[in-house]
C-alpha cells in the first residue's frame, strides 16, 4: 500500500510541477552497498567531485532500466533494490535557478567485478561515515544521513544547493518527512 501511495504522489507531483516548470530534471541516485556494508563512492573524471552513482532520466528510459544501466556500467548486478526517498533539489548557482527531482534508492551487490565506466576516474568502498566525509556535495550527505538513520521509511523533503565563497553548501527548505 505504501508503494502505491508513493507512486501516486510522484505522478501528482509531476502533473503539478509540469504546469509550473516545463522540463524538470529527474535524477536517480543509487546507494550501492557491498557485502561489508560499505558504500560505493565515485570520483567524476577531471574533477574533485566525489558522489554516489546516479543518472538523469531520459524521456525514453524507464526508472528500472536506468538503475540497471548504472549497475552494468560498473560491471555489477544488484539485488534488494529499495526506494528510500523522493526529494526536490533547488539550485541557486550564478544567478541561475533550477529545480530537479531526486529519487534515491539503495541496493546490494549481487554479483560482478567493479570496472570504471566512462567519466569515472575512481571507485572507493567506504564506511558510511567515511563516505560522507569524502562526498563533495552537502545535500547528498543530508539525504544519506536521513536514509541511513531511518532505513525503513521513504522520505521526502526539499533542499537548496548553493555556493558560498566557492564552497558547496546546502540547507533544508522543507524538513524531511516520511511518505
Amino acid at each position: 500500500m505504501k508503494k502505491i501511495i508513493v507512486v501516486i504522489l510522484i505522478f501528482l507531483f509531476h502533473s503539478v510541477k509540469a504546469q509550473v516548470e516545463k522540463d524538470i530534471a529527474i535524477f536517480h541516485r543509487l546507494l550501492i552497498l557491498n557485502s561489508q556494508n560499505e558504500l560505493m563512492v565515485v570520483n567524476i573524471e577531471n574533477t574533485d567531485f566525489w558522489v554516489t552513482p546516479g543518472l538523469y532520466q531520459t524521456k525514453k528510459q524507464h526508472s528500472k532500466t536506468g538503475l540497471d544501466s548504472i549497475a552494468s556500467t560498473y560491471g555489477i548486478e544488484l539485488k534488494n533494490l529499495k526506494l528510500h526517498g523522493i526529494f526536490l533539489l533547488q539550485r541557486e548557482l550564478n544567478e541561475k535557478h533550477s529545480t530537479s527531482l531526486r529519487i534515491v534508492y539503495s541496493a546490494n551487490i549481487k554479483d560482478g567485478k567493479i570496472k570504471l565506466p566512462n567519466g569515472i576516474a575512481e571507485v572507493k568502498w567506504l564506511s558510511k561515515n567515511k563516505a560522507k566525509e569524502l562526498i563533495s556535495f552537502p545535500h547528498i550527505n543530508m539525504i544519506i544521513e536521513k536514509i541511513m538513520t531511518h532505513p525503513d521509511e521513504i522520505w521526502g523533503g526539499t533542499l537548496l544547493q548553493f555556493k558560498e565563497n566557492d564552497n558547496w553548501k546546502a540547507k533544508i527548505l522543507e524538513e524531511f518527512y516520511a511518505l
